[in-house]
C-alpha cells in the first residue's frame, strides 16, 4: 500500500479524496462568514493555513523557501470538514472554522476553537512546553517558553515559531510587515498550558503546521521548510579576530604578523567603521554629511586595497571582512534615495535589549524594494573585485526583515563579480530562513561579564532551535574589559560553536591572546588549536545539515528527551556526537550533568594520555585546570580530527586522525569539497563513509568522489586513535593512504592488521 493510501485508510471510511498533482497542492477554501480559510501543503514538510478577511490577500512571507515544491497532497472530506492530507498527516477545517491537525497515523495533534475573526487563532495543547522562540539576555538560560513576539534588536531575536513538545508539531506564523512596521511583527503566541493563542492585528494570517513526533524531528522538518542552510566557506569554520579600533595599515599588518609568529591559528579578520570611513555616523541628522563615503575605503588603512587584500590572503592566508550598516551617511545619496522613496521613515533602535531610544532616523535603506536592492548591490560590487571576502552586517534592526532583504542585495553584489563564490555574512539579528542565503549570526553587543559568558550557550541553543544554524558571539564581550581567565573560558566555549570570533569595543584591550600574559596566551592557543582540530568534523556536519536539515548543535533535551534532569540545561550541548560542558564560572568550578550511560572523556587535547570513562546519570564538580575543556562522547563515537594547523588551507596536508571510542558500533561520513565555491551544490563532493564494528574491532572506509572534483584539497592519508574502554589504553596506527577504500583490524592487544 502506498503511503498516501495508508493515510487515507487510517483516516477512516468517512473520508473522500480527490487526487491533486504530485508536484503541487491546490488550496482548499472554506468560507467562514467573511473569512476565507485556505488549506494546502506548504513546502516539503508542512501544511499551510491561511486566514484571510474579506478584501485581504496572502501574507508576503520570505521565511519558508518558496522555491521548494509543496508536498503532494490529496483533497479530503471528513464529515462536513474539508482539507488536505499528505504523507505526514492531514489538516481540515469545518464550516464553523474548527481546524484539526493530525499526524500520519491519524492521531489528532491540535484542534482550534471556531474561527470568529481575523485577529486570533486558539489551538488546543497538552502542555505548555514550547521551543524555538529565539532568546534575549532576559531569558537566555531558559529553553522552553510560554510566549513569543517576533522582534529583532541588538542582543535579541524572537521568532514566530515554536515546537510543542507535548503535542508533537511545530508552527511558523506570519503577518504582513511593511516599512512602517518597525523591528517587531504584529503577532504574538502565548500558551496557558492547555491552549496556544496566536494573536495579531487585523488582517491576513498565515500559519505553517509541521507534524513531527519529537523535538529533533520537528526541528529537522522546520529547517527543511526554511530551505537548505548553505555551507559556509571552510575558512568560516576556523577562527576570526575583529575589534573596533584598527588604527592604521601598519597596525593591521603588525597584528596579522603577531598571530602568525605566535602560532595562534587564524583564518580571517574583520574591521569596524575605520576600514571605510574616518568617523562614525551615530550623531548624524537625517540630512547626513556631504563628505561621508559609504562605499569607499579609508586610505589610512587601505591605501591600495586590492594589493593589500591579495597579500593578506596569498602570503598570510587571512581573509578580510568589513562592517556594513544598512543606512547611508552621504547627504547627496540620501537626497537621491529619498526622492525615489527608498528610505525607511524610522531609525535604528538604540542600546541593547530592551532598546532605549533610536538613532539614524530617516537614513536606513528600505531593502524590501527590489530597485533599492539592485542599487545597493551595484554599489557593493567593486569590493568583491578588490578581494573583500565577507560582510559583517551590524545595526540592521529598523525593520523585522531588514537583515533578510539586505543579505539578498549583498548576495547579488557578490554574484555579479564572482558567480561561484560562496556568500558569507555575519549578522547581528535575523529572521528564520536567512541561512539559505549564506547568512550567519552573532548574539549582539554582549558585555565582558561572567553572566554573559554563561548565557552564551543558551542564546546559541535557542537561536538554533528558532532557525539560525550558524551562531557566533563577541568572544570576550564587546562592552567592557575582559581578562585572561575570562577570555580563555569564552574561547573554550567558542571552539564548539558554529562561528568562533573575538571582538571588542574601541576603548577595551583587543582580544588578542598575547595581550593577556604568557599563561593565558598558552591556554588561549590551546583553545584555538582545538577549534582547528575540529574543522573536518564540523565541516562534515555542515554538509549533513545542508543535505538533511539535521543540525549538529542540539540541546540535551533533544538528544535525551526521557531524562528530565537535563531538559532545561543551557550550559551544555551536543556538538554532533560530542557533549560539551565547558567551564562557565569565574572560580573554575565545573558544572557538569551527564545523561545516563557510559561516557568517554574526549581525547582531542594533549592532556588526555589514557582512556578515561565516567558513568553518567550524575553531576560532577571540582576545579578545572586553566586549559581544561570538559567534553565527552559515548561508546561508538567516530570523530575525525585534523592535525593542528595555522589556517584551514593547510589542514589536509597532514594525515586525518580518526578517533574511535570502543564499546559499540559507530559511523561517520566525512565530506570534502573545494572549500570555496558553490560547486558542492551540484554535488562536486567527496564523501568517505567510515564504520567501526566493535565485535570484530574493524574500521572500514569507502570513498565516493564526484566526477570533476579537484581532490587537491582533500585528505590523502588517515590514521586511527582507538580509545579502548576495556583496557583503558590508547592504540594509535601509522598513517595509511585513503585511496578508494580500506580496512584496519585492531587486535585485542592493540596489534594492527591491515586488510
Amino acid at each position: 500500500m502506498s503511503p498516501t493510501k495508508a493515510i487515507l485508510a487510517l483516516l477512516g471510511a468517512a473520508h473522500s479524496m480527490d487526487l491533486v498533482s504530485a508536484s503541487s497542492c491546490t488550496e482548499r477554501t472554506v468560507q467562514v462568514g467573511d473569512i476565507s480559510v485556505r488549506i494546502s501543503t506548504g513546502g516539503p514538510t508542512a501544511f499551510r493555513l491561511r486566514i484571510i478577511p474579506a478584501g485581504g490577500s496572502n501574507v508576503p512571507n520570505p521565511m519558508p523557501d518558496a522555491s521548494l515544491p509543496d508536498a503532494p497532497c490529496q483533497h479530503i472530506t471528513d464529515g462536513q470538514s474539508q482539507g488536505v492530507s499528505s504523507d505526514f498527516g492531514s489538516l481540515t477545517v469545518s464550516p464553523s472554522g474548527v481546524v484539526v491537525l493530525k499526524d500520519a497515523s491519524g492521531k489528532t495533534l491540535t484542534t482550534s476553537q471556531p474561527i470568529t475573526g481575523d485577529t486570533q487563532l486558539l489551538l488546543s495543547s497538552a502542555d505548555g512546553k514550547l521551543y524555538g522562540r529565539g532568546a534575549s539576555p532576559l531569558d537566555m538560560l531558559q529553553l522552553s517558553a510560554t510566549t513569543s513576539k517576533p522582534k529583532t534588536y541588538n542582543r535579541a531575536t524572537f521568532t514566530p515559531y515554536y515546537y510543542s513538545l507535548g503535542d508533537g508539531y511545530g508552527a511558523l506564523g506570519a503577518v504582513a510587515v511593511d516599512k512602517n512596521t518597525g523591528s517587531e511583527m504584529d503577532l504574538t503566541y502565548t500558551t496557558s498550558g492547555k491552549q496556544v493563542e496566536w494573536k495579531h492585528g487585523p488582517g491576513s494570517f498565515e500559519l505553517h503546521l509541521i507534524p513531527a513526533p519529537t523535538l529533533a524531528e520537528g526541528t529537522q522538518r522546520y529547517y527543511q521548510l526554511l530551505g537548505q542552510a548553505l555551507i559556509l566557506p571552510k575558512y568560516a569554520f576556523g577562527f576570526g579576530a575583529s575589534r573596533w579600533g584598527w588604527e592604521s595599515r601598519d597596525y593591521v599588518e603588525e597584528q596579522i604578523q603577531k598571530f602568525r609568529d605566535g602560532k595562534y591559528p587564524i583564518d580571517y579578520i574583520i574591521l569596524d567603521f575605520e576600514w571605510f570611513m574616518h568617523e562614525t555616523d551615530y550623531a548624524y541628522n537625517p540630512e547626513g554629511k556631504p563628505y561621508y563615503t559609504d562605499f569607499g575605503y579609508n586610505p589610512k588603512l587601505f591605501d591600495e586595497p586590492a594589493a593589500q587584500l591579495a597579500t593578506y590572503q596569498n602570503d598570510f592566508h587571512i581573509r578580510f571582512g568589513g562592517i556594513r550598516k544598512p543606512r547611508i551617511g552621504n547627504s547627496g545619496m540620501l537626497t537621491d534615495l529619498r526622492a525615489k522613496g527608498w528610505i525607511l521613515p524610522n531609525g535604528e533602535p538604540a542600546g541593547t535589549y530592551p532598546p532605549e531610544g533610536h538613532y539614524a532616523d530617516e537614513r536606513c535603506i528600505d531593502f524590501a524594494i527590489p530597485e533599492a536592492r539592485d542599487w545597493y548591490a551595484k554599489k557593493m560590487e567593486h569590493y568583491t573585485e578588490d578581494g573583500v571576502d565577507l560582510w559583517w552586517n551590524d545595526e540592521g534592526e529598523p525593520n523585522y526583515y531588514t537583515f533578510w532583504f539586505w543579505n539578498v542585495a549583498e548576495r547579488k553584489g557578490v554574484a555579479a563579480k564572482a558567480p561561484t563564490k560562496r556568500f558569507f555574512s555575519l549578522n547581528r539579528a535575523w529572521s528564520p530562513g536567512m541561512a539559505r542565503l549564506g547568512a550567519a549570526v552573532w548574539t549582539g553587543d554582549v558585555s565582558a561579564t561572567w553572566e554573559d559568558l554563561k548565557g552564551t550557550p543558551g542564546m546559541m541553543l535557542n537561536w538554533v532551535l528558532g532557525g539560525a544554524p550558524y551562531v557566533g558571539c563577541d568572544i570576550g564581550g564587546f562592552n567592557g574589559q575582559t581578562n585572561g581567565k575570562h577570555l580563555t573560558r569564552w574561547l573554550q566555549i567558542g571552539a564548539f560553536m558554529p562561528i568562533m570570533r573575538v571582538h571588542s569595543v574601541i576603548d577595551a584591550t583587543p582580544h588578542f591572546p598575547w595581550l593577556f600574559g604568557d599563561d593565558a596566551a598558552r591556554a588561549m592557543r590551546r583553545a584555538i588549536e582545538l577549534r582547528y582540530r575540529l574543522v573536518p568534523y564540523h565541516y562534515s556536519l555542515a554538509h549533513r545539515l545542508y543535505r538533511t536539515g539535521k543540525h549538529w548543535i542540539r540541546p540535551l533535551v533533544m538528544e535525551f528527551p526521557d531524562e528530565p534532569e537535563v531538559a532545561e540545561i543551557t550550559t551544555e550541548w551536543m556538538d554532533g556526537d560530542i557533549l560539551c560542558a565547558p567551564v562557565v564560572r569565574e572560580d573554575d568550578t565545573r558544572e557538569i550533568t551527564l545523561p545516563k550511560g557510559k561516557w568517554y572523556m574526549l581525547g582531542a587535547t594533549p592532556e588526555i594520555t589514557r582512556t578515561l570513562i565516567v558513568n553518567g546519570g550524575q553531576q560532577f564538580g571540582g576545579k578545572a585546570e586553566a586549559a581544561e575543556v570538559p567534553a565527552f562522547v559515548r561508546p561508538g563515537a567516530v570523530v575525525p580530527l585534523a592535525a593542528v594547523g595555522q589556517h584551514t588551507q593547510e589542514l589536509t596536508g597532514k594525515p586525518l586522525e580518526v578517533q574511535i571510542y570502543t564499546g559499540a558500533d559507530g559511523s561517520f561520513t566525512l565530506y570534502e569539497d573545494d572549500d570555496e565555491t558553490t560547486d558542492y551544490m551540484s554535488d562536486k563532493v567527496r564523501s568517505t563513509s567510515m564504520t567501526w564494528s566493535d565485535a570484530s574491532r574493524t574500521f572500514k572506509w569507502t570513498v565516493t568522489s564526484a566526477s570533476g572534483l579537484d581532490t587537491a584539497k582533500c585528505y590523502k592519508q588517515l590514521q586511527l586513535t582507538i580509545f579502548d574502554g576495556s583496557s583503558g589504553g590508547i592504540v594509535r596506527t601509522d598513517p595509511q593512504d585513503i585511496g578508494t577504500h580500506g580496512s584496519i583490524k585492531v587486535g585485542t592487544y592493540g596489534n594492527i592488521i591491515m586488510e
